[in-house]
């Protein structure tokens, strides 16, 4: 076993997460410029849920050009919406989205769900234009949501 070659080389690319909701904006500038100094070829963000965060960290890190992933969450329930706002730390989740996942929650799981597709969708839109591209979260593993997601965004066109 062992010494077989491989055939073609691997093409490995450095990507880095960067957090745009960070509470210490300061630091977490200096650590995104040190991630692209030391070599980071791509930065995937945090699940945007409040655009205007991510447009302004664009803006400050503006000067080292290199391709954003922005996060997308399709939200699934008030809960997930409270336990990311709560317990993930750099995950901003403002108050007008908790605000929309209660109203829905309290219609139905189903109206939830719908409305957790709905405000990812309206993130993509408002994002699209700034960023290389999108990562779609499968909340618990569900795709159903992220497909919804790419559904919407094809929509879009």
């Amino acid at each position: 076993p062992g010494g077989s070659p491989i055939g073609e080389p691997t093409r490995f690319v450095i990507g880095v997460v960067a957090n745009q909701g960070a509470v210490d904006e300061g630091r977490e500038l200096e650590r995104f410029m040190w991630k692209v100094d030391a070599g980071a070829e791509f930065v995937v963000t945090q699940p945007v849920f409040d655009p205007a965060r991510l447009r302004a960290f664009l803006e400050r890190t503006a000067e080292w050009p290199v391709p954003v992933i922005a996060g997308l969450w399709p939200l699934t329930s008030l809960r997930n919406a409270e336990f990311l706002a709560n317990e993930v730390p750099g995950v901003h989740v403002p108050e007008r989205v908790l605000r929309r996942m209660e109203l829905a929650q309290a219609e139905s799981r189903e109206a939830a769900e719908a409305e957790g597709v709905r405000i990812a969708l309206e993130a993509y839109r408002e994002v699209a234009d700034i960023v290389a591209g999108v990562h779609i979260t499968a909340p618990g593993g569900d795709v159903s949501r992220a497909l919804a997601v790419l559904e919407g965004v094809d929509a879009l066109g």
